[in-house]
């Protein structure tokens, strides 16, 4: 797989709710923080958002779409000014998959959904986006989805919930490849956009376990060791065997999650010594693997029982 689809993988992904609103007139409506990911599509009219922490507000129009991927309290209004309604107000009791009417409707139409990423990976991809991730015009494959979503949720046909699921991933990931064709920013995720440096993550990925140095990463960007070097860091945010191994630690975290033993993952990895291998986890995550195996057969206990 290629690294953006690696990490994709890790998560666990959950819609669980999806609908939408239509408002006329002058309106405010304020949401708490909040832990599930945003993301809707402006299909009719235009209206602002502010997040709290996060910058200016923006303005968003017709055929634009938005993602929160923080979790910080927002408004969302035809005009900031006014005092925001409590969201419960409109939409606690709401049926799943409705749109909302606000003054009556038929002036502003935003439709989306709510998705939960579980898992430690989470914060690689959430981490380095924007408190609020706007996609100007591009939304077509997105609405067409929200849209799709919204009839599965409210139909009720056997095998509705996984197809649901299967549409919140690719709302995610569609969306995530059109904030990256549009900006530039520091981390892999960006750098993947990078011919040369992508190049020598897409190599890792492809070969975790291979012995990588930077002078063989190097020869994959095609570049001298010296200029991939600076160059990966720069756009990385870390030295290529910085990235190497804690790609590494997240395939073991992985791994010891479903119970395989730690020599043989030390081996799968490409260290020579299960020793060396214990060192260079402690060093990355801050535990043993031995702590992280058993934190995560209780975890997985604890859900299970819940």
């Amino acid at each position: 797989m290629d690294p953006l689809s690696d990490i994709i993988s890790f998560l666990r992904l959950r819609s669980y709710l999806v609908g939408g609103f239509e408002a006329g007139g002058s309106w405010s409506i304020g949401f708490d923080a909040h832990e599930a990911v945003k993301c809707y599509a402006v299909t009719a009219g235009a209206c602002w958002i502010a997040v709290e922490g996060g910058g200016a507000p923006v303005f968003l129009q017709k055929g634009d779409c938005f993602m929160l991927p923080r979790g910080q309290p927002f408004q969302i209004a035809s005009d900031l000014n006014l005092p925001p309604d409590d969201w419960r107000q409109h939409f606690l009791g709401a049926e799943e998959g409705t749109l909302v009417q606000l003054n009556g409707g038929a002036g502003v139409t935003v439709l989306g959904g709510h998705f939960a990423l579980a898992g430690p990976q989470a914060e690689i991809l959430l981490g380095m986006l924007p408190p609020i991730v706007h996609l100007r015009g591009e939304v077509e494959t997105l609405r067409w989805a929200f849209e799709r979503m919204r009839q599965e949720m409210t139909d009720l046909e056997p095998g509705g919930i996984l197809i649901a699921q299967q549409l919140a991933s690719m709302i995610f990931i569609q969306a995530l490849r059109l904030y990256l064709n549009e900006n530039k920013g520091t981390g892999w995720l960006f750098a993947l956009s990078d011919q040369r440096v992508g190049a020598a993550i897409k190599a890792i990925h492809r070969e975790p376990s291979w012995r990588w140095t930077v002078e063989t990463l190097a020869t994959e960007a095609g570049m001298s060791r010296a200029s991939f070097a600076a160059r990966f860091r720069r756009l990385v945010g870390e030295s290529p065997i910085e990235y190497l191994t804690r790609w590494r630690m997240r395939l073991a975290e992985r791994r010891l999650e479903h119970g395989e033993p730690i020599g043989a993952i030390a081996h799968a990895l490409g260290y020579e010594s299960e020793s060396a291998f214990r060192t260079a986890f402690k060093r990355v995550t801050g535990t043993t693997p031995r702590r992280h195996a058993r934190s995560s057969g209780q975890n997985g206990a604890a859900r299970f029982l819940a």
